[in-house]
């Protein structure tokens, strides 16, 4: 019995080896990484290049180094898809799962849209920091294009993506027109949705064909000096702001007036779109919590309304009560249900805003 165990265990380390040696590996930077908002001389995982703008917290520092909304393109006749990745050791949030975190999330365009295929993940204990996962095998025969979400929520420092040792792969560029940067809080940045491509900028991106760059902060969206001075310097052809979830009301009134003149002052010309928070209204909801969300928005609304009347170009968006009651993680952060909801009520009035300056998709 022994001697079979060890046979048996040795013909499945011998396939386990045939199998990578039938595999090659390319680096994903040869590939073409996309969804920056400003590509920095950093690493080529960091979408913000912090440095030449002094005072942001540690927190901000920290999301800055995040591969939070970006992704590969790339086309292939494999007839499997691996990933080997490596990022920085992180606690799992209690309110996320470990694929949205420090996952991949694979899609394959079919008949011209693009479809979920499968997600790179490993073990979710933080010190297991590289990981190797087969995304998807058995894949017919042909050529496929592929879009993979990079990880939301942690450091990578490295990403290789394996196909057939005699296949071709090959980067693609962006599959999105046009460039919409969306800056906002923890929704934004993708709380609490199961993986990187059910965020509510990557379905947007997919469903419009048009690139909405992710530069979410969680906690830290609070129309910071620092964020105005380096989105001021942003070349995009319209902008999306989830502004009022993270800061305070005295935050809101100091802020906000000179935040929307000096982004219209910067991008003459481009739509300037705010949304509200999308507020969960539960009757369960704590009273001091309900009271604090209700002045908030109230607040917020007053002063874009009068806003969006003195300049042209600024639009507010407010849904009310849309994601309804039970579509939240943590009645803060919306699930997979509260993110389809969310775009499904703001995709046709964040399109047709942006037709007006024909933006539009493929």
């Amino acid at each position: 019995m022994k001697r079979l165990f060890a046979i048996l265990t040795a013909c499945v380390a011998l396939s386990i080896s045939a199998m990578a040696q039938e595999m090659k590996f390319v680096d994903a930077t040869k590939l073409g990484i996309h969804g920056y908002t400003k590509q920095t001389d950093k690493s080529p995982y960091y979408r913000f290049d912090h440095t030449p703008y002094e005072g942001f917290n540690n927190i901000v520092v920290s999301h800055a180094k995040k591969s939070s909304g970006l992704y590969v393109v790339f086309k292939t006749n494999s007839s499997q898809i691996t990933a080997a990745w490596e990022n920085t050791p992180r606690a799992l949030g209690d309110n996320m799962t470990g694929v949205l975190q420090h996952g991949l999330d694979l899609y394959i365009k079919v008949d011209g849209e693009w479809k979920f295929a499968g997600v790179g993940r490993g073990k979710t204990r933080p010190e297991d920091n590289k990981r190797t996962h087969t995304l998807i095998k058995a894949l017919p025969e042909g050529e496929k294009e592929c879009l993979l979400y990079l990880p939301m929520w942690c450091e990578l420092r490295k990403l290789e993506i394996g196909v057939d040792k005699g296949a071709y792969i090959e980067g693609l560029p962006k599959p999105f027109k046009h460039k919409v940067v969306v800056h906002g809080s923890s929704i934004t940045h993708g709380a609490s949705a199961s993986r990187s491509g059910l965020t509510y900028t990557a379905q947007l991106s997919r469903n419009l064909g048009i690139d909405f760059v992710n530069f979410g902060f969680s906690g830290e969206c609070k129309m910071q000096p620092q964020f105005l001075a380096f989105l001021k310097t942003v070349e995009a052809d319209a902008f999306i702001f989830d502004a009022f979830s993270n800061p305070t009301i005295e935050e809101i009134k100091e802020r906000l007036d000179n935040f929307v003149a000096e982004m219209v002052k910067a991008h003459p010309g481009k739509p300037l779109i705010f949304l509200q928070t999308p507020n969960h209204h539960s009757k369960c909801l704590s009273l001091s919590t309900y009271n604090k969300r209700k002045v908030r928005t109230e607040e917020s609304r007053k002063m874009m309304i009068a806003l969006s009347k003195r300049y042209k170009d600024v639009y507010y968006l407010e849904i009310e009560n849309v994601l309804g009651e039970d579509a939240t993680i943590d009645n803060s952060h919306p699930s997979d249900l509260g993110f389809h909801r969310f775009v499904q009520a703001y995709q046709p009035k964040i399109a047709k805003i942006l037709k007006k300056y024909g933006i539009r998709g493929n």
